[in-house]
């Protein structure tokens, strides 16, 4: 057996090593399965005509993909080479997509979109609070007066609940280990992954923000969007003992 490898926790994103060692935990094919009845889910929620969309931090494309098959014009940016090139590849044969390099701090298109989606815990990547906010109002300049924005991540109330500071499960011919630490009075969480296959060990650590939904509704209309909802799932739940996700949805006035 390898002896473990361990990488940076500062700036994890940027390591384009632990979105190529963990794709097949990050992205199992079920969740790809998901994604229609998912975005089925979304539209209801919006409830509003679409025609254009931006999917921030689209990863291997699941949505931005889906959708530009059925007919929208899509936008799916990442800051993730490998993430991109999987999407490309994978949605070679549609038009209507356009696949960006861009982090989400940075990219903004003023009001250019009836929908902007930042799903899978993309959001609360930094340290800084500030510049959660920055992805915030760059949402609201995206959108077109009277557009929607879906975020969906793990919220504090959810994750408090159901708490496991150890768990393991098995990943293919792997083992895939997660321990968590809570840290900065609930702000900010700390998590190490650990894949063990075929006598190789790779181990990575990283953090990320957590929020609980009063906590987003306030970033939200800091950000300048308005009629915030929130929801415990796609499937339009309350945010209340039964969540499983923290689902924000609102829009631009």
């Amino acid at each position: 057996m390898q002896p473990a490898t361990r990488c940076s926790k500062e700036e994890w994103f940027e390591n384009e090593s632990f979105w190529e060692d963990f794709y097949p935990v990050l992205f199992p094919e079920e969740l790809f399965d998901q994604a229609q009845e998912e975005m089925e889910k979304i539209f209801e929620l919006i409830d509003h005509p679409v025609s254009s969309v931006l999917d921030l931090c689209c990863g291997p494309g699941r949505f931005a993909g889906l959708l530009a098959r059925e007919g929208y014009q899509v936008t799916g940016v990442d800051r993730t080479p490998f993430l991109l090139e999987i999407a490309k590849r994978e949605y070679a044969d549609t038009e209507h997509v356009e696949w960006v390099l861009s982090d989400m701090r940075e990219f903004v298109r003023q009001e250019s979109y009836d929908l902007v989606l930042n799903l899978y815990t993309s959001f609360g990547y930094f340290k800084d609070p500030a510049e959660d906010l920055l992805v915030l109002k760059n949402i609201a300049q995206s959108l077109r007066p009277g557009g929607s924005f879906v975020i969906e991540v793990m919220g504090k109330e959810v994750m408090a609940k159901d708490f496991e500071p150890i768990s393991a499960s098995k990943v293919g011919d792997g083992i895939f280990v997660q321990s968590h630490e809570i840290f900065e009075n609930w702000n900010r969480i700390r998590t190490e992954w650990t894949l063990i296959n075929e006598g190789n060990i790779r181990t990575f650590t990283f953090e990320h923000s957590l929020y609980a939904a009063s906590d987003l509704i306030r970033l939200c209309e800091l950000a300048g969007l308005s009629d915030i909802r929130v929801f415990g799932d796609f499937d339009g739940r309350p945010y209340d003992h039964s969540a499983i996700l923290l689902v924000i949805t609102g829009r631009k006035n």
